[in-house]
């Protein structure tokens, strides 16, 4: 039997797996073979998959990698750098759809398991705006600012414009510190007290300033430190 049979039955015998057993059978490395095969059709992706886990630690480090990493590994081109994003993406944006579609009463813990998957993998400071309905729902969530790894600066005037044009009666900061702490620096403490008097003036309420890390979050509303900024 040629080499390009062997390969051929190769990959049948993956995708028989998978819709026999499900991706729960697989081990990561097997996930991102089998994923591969739909981005380097004609070469063999198990030892590109074996280099990808060893290089970025587990599935969900591929998914996070940047694409100009995953792209120094040997058999990573564009499209298959393109395919491992898209996949990070959609299970992104799937999730976020999915609990905004099922609305459920606004609280810390909802905010914070929200944009902790909102935040997932990113390695740039991000601002969003999540807008609160008037049943304390999460209704909408924009995105406002975009920084660099360390900083992002935040533009006033585009939070009141977009709180200005979706009519927003309340809403939530929200920012992350992807190579630090949830906690707040001067700087986000010096940008939350700006921000809450020009909302005001429009007669919005600023709920709650969170910053995310990773898995951590802090609300500056329930902290004692910040908490009368809000009121």
């Amino acid at each position: 039997m040629s080499n390009t049979n062997l390969h051929k039955n190769h990959r049948q015998r993956v995708r028989d797996r998978y819709f026999a057993d499900g991706i729960k059978s697989m081990a990561d490395h097997n996930i991102i073979e089998f994923l591969l095969f739909f981005g380097i059709p004609y070469k063999d992706t198990n030892d590109i998959a074996h280099e990808l886990t060893e290089r970025f630690g587990d599935l969900n480090g591929v998914l996070d990698a940047p694409a100009e990493e995953l792209m120094k590994v040997n058999g990573i081109g564009e499209n298959a750098a393109a395919l491992i994003h898209l996949v990070h993406d959609i299970s992104v944006t799937y999730n976020e759809r999915k609990k905004l579609s099922k609305p459920f009463i606004a609280t810390e813990d909802r905010f914070t398991s929200f944009l902790t998957m909102k935040y997932a993998g990113e390695t740039r400071e991000i601002v969003y705006m999540l807008f609160i309905d008037c049943h304390g729902r999460i209704s909408r969530c924009v995105k406002v600012c975009d920084g660099s790894p360390e900083s992002v600066t935040v533009d006033n005037r585009t939070i009141v414009e977009a709180a200005v044009r979706n009519d927003a009666n309340e809403i939530i900061i929200a920012h992350n510190h992807p190579n630090g702490f949830a906690v707040p620096s001067t700087a986000d403490v010096r940008a939350t007290m700006d921000i809450i008097p020009l909302l005001k003036s429009i007669n919005v309420h600023l709920i709650d300033h969170i910053i995310v890390a990773e898995d951590d979050c802090f609300s500056m509303a329930k902290s004692k430190k910040y908490a009368e900024l809000f009121k």
